[in-house]
């Protein structure tokens, strides 16, 4: 399978997931091409190898977070328990993914989840991509695909 033809497999896996395992209805956004450093405030990174290489990043802020967190344990999340949920999120939605991906004959293993928190400026990558998708009323996660190959 071609590199173009693995990124919109793994674009349309990323939508699936967040529409599986956030319980709450998105708008998602096309997805638009980003240019190195990416700046993260608050998010998670997962490292995925395999046939495609590269960093999944999933950000947001706290309260975007917690709103998450709220909706899928009812109750709000601060501290090191949102840090440990956004830890989490990112592993249930990079399994998903991967889970997803080897259906379509994509072949990935994923790292364990890093949250990035401050001011983390990502490098390095060949290419990225970008997906805004909006909670109503509640606000917006980003979706990053940072890809090394």
């Amino acid at each position: 399978m071609e590199t173009n033809e693995m990124i919109k497999e793994v674009y349309n896996g990323t939508i699936q997931t967040v529409e599986k395992i956030i319980p709450m209805k998105p708008k998602i956004g096309g997805p638009q091409l980003i240019t190195p450093p990416l700046t993260v405030k608050f998010g998670v990174l997962i490292g995925f190898v395999g046939d495609l290489k590269g960093e999944l990043v999933l950000q947001s802020d706290d309260a975007m977070f917690s709103h998450i967190g709220e909706k899928m344990f009812g109750m709000p999340l601060s501290g090191e328990m949102l840090d440990s949920f956004a830890g989490e999120l990112g592993n249930m939605m990079a399994g998903s993914l991967s889970t997803y991906l080897a259906s379509v004959d994509i072949k990935t293993d994923i790292t364990h989840p890093t949250v990035l928190k401050g001011d983390a400026k990502l490098s390095g990558f060949k290419r990225a991509f970008f997906v805004e998708i909006q909670y109503e009323g509640i606000g917006k996660l980003e979706l990053n695909l940072l890809l090394s190959n």
